[in-house]
């Protein structure tokens, strides 16, 4: 095996690798996907430099392998197209890594202020919930509906403050106390967890998947939190609130550094210069043939004997 073999082989797998890591990023963690187009990119590549590489070596007389040398170089050219978007996506993102692991605090703070705000509007609510119970309890039809509505077993002549208290808190212990919103909060401290651990230890094969899980936590925290907040409608509230989300239906800007195609990349299009360039050693290094080349009509090559004169 020649230098040239050598040189070719480690810099073109190499190669598939950072186009595999970058599809992996752009696609946000479709491995299968990433896999798949980075080995037929390598195929394509070996193909073209070893089979032109060859054709280098054979008679330049026979016009066939000129012609399959030439098209071999442009189709290891050609591969280096797609291979750029994935090298760049690639290098892009892994020399952004402080700054998304700020976005990455960022949007948790996000989440958090979500859990923040759901919880001072229940108590906001709540406490319109109170003062209509108590203003209701001052009337005699008031204390009928109460008694009605909330099921209690007393006339509304003996409901108190205490009943009203108790509705109250049974109301606040659904909004905010309930199994589903326990069960979403240790979701949201799971996955807050896990996204922490896994971009401090910038676990490069993992990383598009917790930004996926990321991106699409916000919204969907917010409707389940909606749900939640929209699920007690009792009809003694003569206003029942909308939940308010904030900006949780704006794009998480961790998911977008990976899934955005990428534009221009200095450092993308530099690597793939030298890669690429590193990836032809075979060709370039590769042997002509020692057949000399003769033009067409042109006999002075040939000496009496009918060999070549060189």
């Amino acid at each position: 095996m020649s230098k040239g073999d050598i040189i070719s082989f480690i810099t073109l797998m190499l190669l598939g690798v950072f186009v595999f890591l970058g599809m992996n990023f752009k696609t946000l963690g479709d491995k299968i996907t990433s896999a798949f187009v980075a080995i037929l990119l390598l195929i394509l590549m070996f193909t073209s430099v070893f089979l032109a590489a060859y054709a280098k070596a054979q008679n330049p007389n026979e016009s066939g392998w000129k012609k399959l040398e030439y098209a071999m170089v442009v189709l290891y050219l050609l591969t280096m197209i797609p291979s750029y978007l994935f090298v760049a996506k690639f290098f892009d993102v892994q020399f952004e890594k402080k700054e998304i692991i700020k976005e990455v605090e960022q949007e948790l703070s996000d989440i958090n202020e979500l859990f923040v705000s759901y919880k001072r509007q229940c108590e906001s609510r709540t406490t319109n919930y109170q003062t209509e119970l108590e203003a209701m309890l001052k009337s005699v039809e008031g204390r009928r509906q109460i008694v009605q509505t909330l099921g209690l077993e007393k006339q509304p002549k003996d409901l108190s403050s205490e009943d009203v208290e108790g509705a109250v808190d049974s109301f606040r212990r659904f909004l905010t106390g309930g199994q589903e919103y326990h069960n979403l909060q240790k979701e949201k401290e799971a996955l807050g967890e896990s996204c922490k651990q896994g971009f401090q230890n910038w676990d490069i094969l993992f990383i598009p998947q917790y930004a996926l899980e990321l991106g699409n936590a916000k919204e969907r925290f917010a409707e389940q939190l909606q749900q939640i907040f929209m699920e007690p409608k009792s009809p003694l509230e003569s206003n029942v609130p909308q939940f308010e989300t904030g900006n949780s239906k704006e794009a998480c800007s961790v998911e977008k550094r990976f899934s955005d195609s990428v534009g221009f990349s200095f450092l993308g299009f530099l690597a793939l210069i030298v890669l690429g360039g590193l990836g032809m050693c075979k060709y370039i290094l590769g042997k002509k043939s020692d057949i000399v080349k003769v033009k067409g009509g042109d006999a002075s090559v040939i000496t009496n004997g009918g060999g070549i004169r060189i």
